[in-house]
């Protein structure tokens, strides 16, 4: 009887217990509170909040108590640390995505507060002093900022200790300047991080090619606000250059290419001459890739081998190409080459060339490397046809010579070339055969051949011509042509171009010089705006007669509009003279004018127009020229 009655005492208890329950939780006030505790308690991504919504009503709840806010600085901080504090701060990055809570904004700036302090250290300074505060400002809440950078942190000391197989010599001793340190400097992580990649690249060089950092103990005294660091390296096993193995090889002779990379067998283990054999087999123009790699371990003997691996590209290629200009007409260009004739990068080539003032069928051959590298044996032989206002030519000639690169940036040459012209010009139809010894000298150290933006070029060619066969000819013709290119802008959104020629020919008069070896200027390879090589002398019918000396000189500033579409205003003058010197009393005719330029992967499409600044009398001069090819002018 008590058990029974226990039983339903107990049942009528939890039923009371569960209504109270009920109708506590339903409690418009108990239900509020329970959400608040929610909110405190949870730890996720505060702008996710939105997101985990499951209903309309609460996300218009959780817009409606976003908390908008704007960040500012102040304290001893300059602006470029105030803008490396801003690239570092997750409230300027998240700003468009408001927290939802005081609380939650409060986690931001803490969080700052800690990169803020990273950002500073890295950059000297370690006794800096960060605080904040939250200003009410209307419906926003300002966050200020307080940086106290305090004095930056100088580098005191910095050493680089090895630590060396058993057995093995330890390298040279790497000094903090060869790591582009200097003692006293801003105590900088950025510079102590590329310290130790500059340290392990050194030891890549002199015979360390597995060196890698192994610890680093950098020491921050306050007292003398100083740093010290040691950098400790695991050399690894001394290497030297072992076997040199070529991959992917089909039509090129693989002796060439080993003579080519002058391979240094046996030799102190030095990355950078991989970089070397990599540029010298892609420079041949062989390979459409070049990957060189060394083995993953060095050898019982010491060596580490290395492997070339090519993808040769094709051999053959046709092409054609196309320009017109008001003064010279329509013109095209076909062209048919082979690239690897005889397996060792001999290259042949045909041209043919069909205009409304030239017309020419030519051929070229080039030996790469011939008796001796970098020195190339040059032939070419042509038929040209040419009818200009200046003259009529028909010609047979050819050239052999050798041309050797110099240095970095220099490339010689000389040979001997021979021509037979039949030439119409205002003083009849004459006969000529010339045989000529032209020496050359380039140098080049500009970054593009279509499109260069930084670097200069200059030219220089000396050709004394003797006459044979026929009327005896003899002088001296000398050019020198250069070009200089200046980037203004990032991105090389302005370039600055500039170019001059001078040339002078000594030994005949002007009427015994043949009319193709005078000097003229003009057109869209000259002075842009005059007719093609009607600047100089002229005879009673207003045709040029060229001249003994030339000056030339022209000033671009090529501005890109996008990645696309470009502008350049020009100016150029020039002149030339029946004298052996210039005569720099007489003026020189200038022009200006505008080009549009369309950049495409080989290269820009040109257009130019042109006007004369001071034209000649007599309506000698047009209006305007204008012109289109591909490239720029110079």
């Amino acid at each position: 009887m008590s058990s029974a009655m226990f039983t339903a005492r107990s049942c009528a208890l939890l039923l009371l217990w569960l209504i109270f329950a009920s109708a506590l939780l339903t409690s418009p006030a108990v239900a509020q509170k329970a959400g608040e505790h929610a909110s405190e308690g949870y730890q996720a991504d505060e702008n996710t909040s939105a997101n985990n919504s499951s209903s309309n009503s609460d996300d218009e709840e959780t817009s409606a108590t976003e908390v908008l806010y704007e960040l500012d600085f102040e304290g001893s901080a300059d602006s470029a640390i105030i803008s490396l504090l801003r690239s570092s701060s997750q409230l300027e990055r998240l700003q468009s995505k408001p927290p939802a809570s005081l609380p939650a904004l409060e986690r931001r700036i803490d969080k700052d507060i800690e990169a803020f302090d990273k950002a500073l250290r890295s950059e000297g300074y370690y006794a800096n002093n960060l605080s904040s505060r939250v200003e009410p400002d209307g419906d926003t809440q300002l966050i200020v900022i307080t940086v106290e950078t305090g004095p930056i942190f100088r580098l005191e000391t910095y050493k680089v200790e090895f630590q060396v197989p058993t057995g093995e010599t330890a390298p040279a001793a790497i000094s903090p300047t060869e790591l582009g340190l200097e003692p006293g400097a801003a105590a900088r992580s950025e510079d102590i991080v590329a310290a130790q990649r500059q340290a392990v690249r050194l030891l890549g060089t002199r015979g360390f090619p597995r060196a890698e950092v192994s610890d680093q103990k950098a020491v921050v005294d306050h007292a003398t606000m100083t740093m010290s660091v040691v950098l400790m390296i695991d050399t690894g096993p001394a290497a030297r250059f072992g076997a040199l193995s070529f991959s992917g090889l089909t039509g090129v002779e693989e002796d060439y290419l080993r003579r080519l990379a002058r391979w240094p067998l046996g030799e102190v283990f030095d990355r950078t001459k991989l970089a070397t054999l990599r540029r010298d087999l892609s420079g041949t123009g062989l390979f459409d890739s070049v990957k060189v790699s060394e083995a993953d371990t060095v050898g019982a003997d010491g060596q580490l081998p290395v492997v070339a691996e090519v993808k040769e590209r094709e051999r053959r290629s046709l092409g054609v190409g196309v320009d017109y200009s008001s003064s010279e007409g329509a013109g095209t260009r076909f062209f048919w080459e082979h690239r690897n004739i005889f397996g060792e990068a001999e290259r042949l080539r045909g041209d043919l060339v069909i205009a409304e003032l030239r017309q020419e069928l030519s051929g070229s051959f080039i030996k790469p490397d011939i008796w001796q590298l970098d020195q190339d044996l040059r032939a070419n032989a042509g038929i040209r046809h040419e009818d200009t206002e200046a003259f009529e030519e028909q010609t047979i000639e050819g050239f052999l010579g050798l041309e050797r690169k110099w240095r970095d940036n220099w490339t010689v040459g000389a040979g001997t070339s021979f021509e037979y012209s039949i030439i119409d010009d205002q003083e009849g139809e004459d006969t000529f055969a010339l045989i000529g010894l032209p020496l050359t000298a380039r140098y080049d150290n500009s970054d593009d051949l279509l499109d260069p933006t930084t670097g200069f070029r200059i030219g220089t060619s000396l050709t004394p011509y003797v006459g044979v066969i026929t009327e005896s000819t003899n002088f001296l013709r000398g050019e020198v042509n250069a070009s200089t290119y200046y980037s203004v802008l990032e991105e090389d959104r302005l370039i600055l171009a500039a170019r001059g020629t001078l040339g002078s020919i000594a030994g005949e008069e002007t009427d015994d010089i043949p009319a193709t070896k005078r000097f003229y200027a003009g057109g869209g390879g000259s002075v842009r705006g005059y007719e093609f090589r009607t600047l100089g002398p002229l005879d009673e019918n207003d045709d040029p007669l060229g001249g003994r000396s030339i000056v030339e000189v022209g000033f671009e500033a090529r501005v890109k509009v996008t990645d696309e579409i470009g502008i350049v205003p020009f100016v150029e003058g020039g002149n030339v003279f029946d004298d052996e010197v210039p005569d720099f009393s007489e003026e020189l005719q200038w022009a200006a004018g505008l080009g549009f330029r369309y950049y495409t992967a080989v290269g820009p499409l040109r257009l130019d127009v042109a006007v004369p600044v001071n034209p000649r009398d007599d309506d000698i001069d047009d209006a305007f020229q204008f012109y289109i090819s591909l490239g720029q002018a110079f």
